[in-house]
Formats: C-alpha cells, sequence, structure tokens
C-alpha cells in the first residue's frame, strides 16, 4: 500500500506530538506486489496482496518495548504507543543498545521509484509469458517460471529528529525452459524500471542454453579451470559478503577472523585483481541510502587490489572497537575488465568447465567459507578455446576466496541476478583455476 510522503510525514509527527517526553521512533511501510507463475508451458497463478506495517519503538534507558500494527487510524496507533511503552517497562536491559541516532544526511540516490512498474498491469505480464511460451513451443521446450512486480514505501522518525521516506519499485523476471533430450536454461533479471527489463532477451537466453545443453556427455569429478557467467559470481559475491561483519570476525567465529581475536583488516587475501565496493549512489544498481539503525549508507570499497580495505561494524562494535559504523552493503559491485567478454575468457582456456550459474548453495565451514552446491542449466566443456558440448552437472566444495585468490581473467562487470540469493549485483564474468567439483550430480 503506497502513501505519499506528505501523508506519512505528517503522521509521524503528530503520533512524536501526542507523545511528548517519550524516547521512542516510528516506522512506518507499506507494499503492493503482483506476481505470475508458469510452468508446463501454461500461467498457473495470478494474484497480488497490499500490506501496510507500523511499528513503534520506546525506549526506557537500555530497555526497549516494540509493537506492531497494519492500521493508520487514530486509536489503532494510540493502542500500538501503549503497548510498546507498557513492554519497555517490563523488557530487560539489554548492555548493546545504543541511543537513537540523530538527524541523518542520506546520499541523494538515482531513482528508485518507478511508476511503469507500479502500474504495470497483469495483462502485460500475461502477454509477455503468452509470447515466451509461443517460442518455447515452436523449440519442442517446456517453459516455467515467474513475473512479479513490487511497488512500496518505507519511512521512519524519531523523537531525536532522524527522519526518513524512500519508495521504491522492483520488477524480477526469470524462466527456465527444458528439453525432453535433459537440456534446461535459465535466465532472470530484475530492475527498478520495468522498461528497462527485456522478457524476450531473458527468454532467448534460457531458450539458446536448453538446446545447446541438450544430451550432455559424462564428464568426471575433479579441479578444473572454470569460466563462471555473471549469474554464479553474483552467488559467490554474496556469499562472501555475508561473511564481513567485524565482531564475527574478532569473536574468532568466521573466515575473516585471526587468532587471539584479531581480523583480516588490511590483509591481502585474494588477488589484486579483485575490487570490490558498493554505492547506493550508482546508476547501474541504484539502492537505499539508510542503513543500520536510520545511518546513512555510502560508497565503501571492501577489497581493493586485493586487500582487505572494510569490515562491516555495527553501532555496539564500532563503539567497543573505537571505529566508525559501517552497515551492510545496499549493493555490491566487482569492477570487471571492460576489454574482454566471455567468448575470450573461453578463447584463452585450453581445458576448462563453463558454469551458467549455481544451485542449492550451504555452508560447511564458516571459518574458511568453504560452501557446497550445485551446477544448473547448462554445463560445458570446453576445449582449445571452444565449447565442446554440455555436460553432466557437478556438486562443488569451494570457497569464494578461493576462487578470488585463483582468478586469472575477468569481463566487464553486468547487472545479474544470482540464482541462489535471487539478489542482484553488478559483477562480471570470471575465469578461475582448480575449482573444486566434489562429484557428479544428476540434477539437471
Amino acid at each position: 500500500m503506497i502513501r505519499e510522503e506528505k501523508e506519512i510525514n505528517s503522521l509521524l509527527l503528530d503520533i512524536l506530538a501526542a507523545n511528548p517526553g517519550k524516547t521512542m521512533g516510528i516506522g512506518i511501510s507499506g507494499q503492493e506486489t503482483s506476481s505470475t507463475r508458469f510452468a508446463n508451458n501454461a500461467i498457473t497463478t495470478n494474484g497480488s496482496y497490499d500490506r501496510l506495517d507500523v511499528y513503534v519503538e520506546v525506549f526506557k534507558g537500555k530497555k526497549r518495548g516494540v509493537a506492531t500494527g497494519n492500521q493508520l487510524d487514530e486509536e489503532e496507533i494510540r493502542k500500538i504507543v501503549e503497548k510498546a511503552d507498557a513492554l519497555a517497562n517490563v523488557a530487560p536491559e539489554n548492555p548493546e543498545a545504543m541511543p537513537l541516532l540523530g538527524a541523518q544526511s542520506y546520499p541523494q540516490v538515482p531513482d528508485l521509484y518507478h511508476r511503469s512498474t507500479a502500474e504495470y498491469s497483469p495483462a502485460k505480464k500475461i502477454d509477455a509469458i503468452i509470447a515466451l511460451v509461443g517460442e518455447a513451443k515452436k523449440n519442442k521446450l517446456e517453459a516455467a517460471g515467474f513475473f512479479e512486480m513490487n511497488a512500496g514505501f518505507s519511512s521512519y522518525r524519531n523523537s531525536q529528529g532522524l527522519y526518513y521516506y524512500y519508495p521504491s519499485t522492483r520488477c524480477y523476471f526469470s524462466n527456465t525452459l527444458r528439453s525432453r533430450a535433459g537440456g534446461s536454461g535459465w535466465a532472470a533479471g530484475d530492475e527498478e524500471d520495468v522498461d528497462r527489463l527485456s522478457v524476450d532477451t531473458l527468454g532467448e537466453r534460457a531458450k539458446r542454453k536448453a538446446l545447446l545443453s541438450a544430451s550432455p556427455r559424462p564428464l568426471p569429478a575433479g579441479s578444473y579451470t572454470v569460466i563462471l557467467e555473471p549469474a554464479a559470481v553474483a552467488d559467490m559475491i554474496w556469499f562472501l559478503m555475508y561473511n564481513f561483519t567485524a565482531r564475527e570476525a574478532d569473536e574468532g567465529r568466521s573466515c575473516m577472523s585471526l587468532a587471539e581475536g584479531g581480523n583480516r583488516l588490511g590483509e591481502k587475501m585474494v588477488s589484486p585483481l579483485v575490487n570490490i565496493f558498493s554505492d547506493p549512489t550508482l546508476a547501474g544498481l541504484p539502492a537505499s541510502p539508510v542503513g543500520e539503525d536510520g545511518g546513512a549508507q555510502k560508497r565503501t570499497a571492501w577489497i581493493e587490489n586485493g586487500v582487505i580495505k572494510n569490515l562491516i561494524y555495527t553501532r555496539f562494535w564500532a563503539e567497543k572497537k573505537g571505529r566508525a559504523p559501517l552497515s551492510f552493503p545496499a549493493n555490491i559491485i566487482m569492477a570487471g575488465d571492460g576489454k574482454n567478454s566471455l567468448d575470450d575468457l573461453i578463447r584463452g582456456t585450453k581445458k576448462g568447465v563453463l558454469v551458467s550459474r549455481f544451485w542449492y548453495i550451504r555452508d560447511l565451514n564458516p571459518m574458511i567459507l568453504l560452501l557446497t552446491g550445485l551446477t544448473r542449466d547448462g554445463t560445458f566443456l570446453v576445449e582449445n578455446g571452444k565449447i565442446r558440448h554440455p555436460v553432466n552437472n557437478f556438486r562443488f566444495n569451494e570457497s569464494p576466496i578461493n576462487l578470488l585468490r585463483n582468478l586469472d581473467m575477468m569481463t566487464r562487470s553486468v547487472r545479474a541476478v544470482g540464482g541462489e540469493t535471487g539478489q542482484s549485483a553488478l559483477v562480471p564474468g570470471l575465469r578461475v583455476r582448480e575449482f573444486n567439483f566434489s562429484s557428479v550430480s544428476d540434477a539437471v
């Protein structure tokens, strides 16, 4: 449910004015989502929902009470505030509680809200899917997928003067095409503005992979040079960033830990080719300007020329360690090489495996960030600079850190959605030495 800023800000101010002397914050958010699913070359479901969320937090020293609701009428909000106040009275003290932030200066980010997405009709989604399914049938393929539109807003104001309101939209499309000969192709994309999303292009990409991957030949597990398409890279980079928390590192619980409570800040940990940063103002991948506790997001280098430059510090842990707070990134960008294409990576490979995407990624050992997962929807043998034929899928046991240590070539960066995380990142395709495929998989 979308509400305009003027209305929401007025309401937030009225709530604070009705509760003088209270140390409190109020958050109001709304969301409208519509989605269409298809499978077996037919649309299966089409639905939509609206939601509105209100939460109130009241602080009494290091005690905090939180109450929620889903209505904006005066009586309902009064009850929510009273409940949060009562809970704050009986809550145990939290020794890690931090005071409310005051007013923040947020970066100017590109438009996150687009009317084209918010008003995209179910009929348009259905027309796009019907065209894709028709193309699949022509090629004797079966199509399945998901097309979603989301529009919403997030707002917050507290008694210390912090305020923000920002609306946003996102469209997401994924499709999987399969052939009776055992081939499978997948492609997905997301955008803030649906006019920048090409369902035809994503359908064509999935179709091409499904046809090329038919009748795979056996290839044994082992250590191979791999060429990872951007969707596979996006998943690996997000899993790496999930482990960039300073507290876990300092407490000896992550791959960023060193002995005796140290962490790897300043260490050259991966290839000097690696530069990873976040920037909410980036036009190709805009992101929320708001970080932890309402703090401002900013451009941040995480890895620079292979060196760990920053870790994520919550406000509590930053104060404990004498550092500035740094929120979890709202977006991820890995700088690529504008000179190379995926074809260039393939041409320069004597023997290797081309991986379209990963699936079902899980942690095995957080101390070395060892992950396991599967290849899926197009895995190919590369020999003497050419794609020779499709091969069976694999289970891998590998670490994103090893992957970034062993990379030797990359493409330009593009916006890609990870098949496992469902999150987009601006990343290149990578060629990586000694990637460990631990076993053959029967997955398609």
